[in-house]
């Protein structure tokens, strides 16, 4: 009974730490970065994004900016004045919710110029837990995504944050109880 546990917490511990250990960062535009004359659409369109990745857009921190909109502000290229805007030059967005996001360039005329980006994040299939089906589940409506009323949505939303572990709290204290038992 004792080797059992010990195994399923080893296991357990072991998807958990090599799914957290998979998360990728996004340079926004590659090579060119965020600028004028790159096709963000097709930069996204064969990347997958999930839960834990990060965006990372590098640009001028004189000649350019980066700020979260929702859908309708991408549309018209407008935000609002209380969006947060990103300055730093080297800003780093964790995705911590699903749903689409929406980038836009706040400097002069560079959205209606082409400088925004739209791109769908996805639960990541790896974590047990995850409300995704596996690809052999028959189809099934797939969660419904994080309402996208507000920019401050996609919390964190600065340069410097610190990433955060995905292990929930009640999962942690099942682990370290197991642990000490065993």
């Amino acid at each position: 009974m004792v080797l059992c546990r010990a195994l399923f917490l080893f296991a357990l511990i072991a998807t958990i730490f090599s799914t957290i250990a998979v998360a990728k960062d996004f340079v926004v535009g590659d090579e060119s970065g965020w600028t004028l004359g790159v096709d963000y659409q097709a930069w996204a369109a064969n990347k997958v994004f999930r839960l834990g990745d990060t965006l990372t857009f590098k640009y001028d921190a004189d000649k350019d900016n980066v700020v979260r909109v929702n859908g309708s502000d991408f549309q018209s290229c407008t935000f609002p004045w209380s969006a947060p805007v990103l300055r730093s030059g080297h800003d780093t967005v964790v995705l911590t919710t699903y749903g689409r996001r929406w980038y836009i360039s706040g400097f002069a005329n560079h959205c209606k110029s082409g400088q925004k980006l739209v791109i769908t994040v996805v639960p990541s299939q790896q974590l047990p837990w995850s409300p995704v089906p596996s690809p052999s589940a028959s189809p099934s409506p797939s969660p419904t995504p994080a309402p996208e009323a507000a920019p401050s949505s996609n919390a964190p939303w600065t340069a410097t944050v610190p990433r955060r572990s995905m292990l929930p709290k009640k999962l942690f204290k099942m682990i370290h109880r197991n642990l000490i038992a065993v």
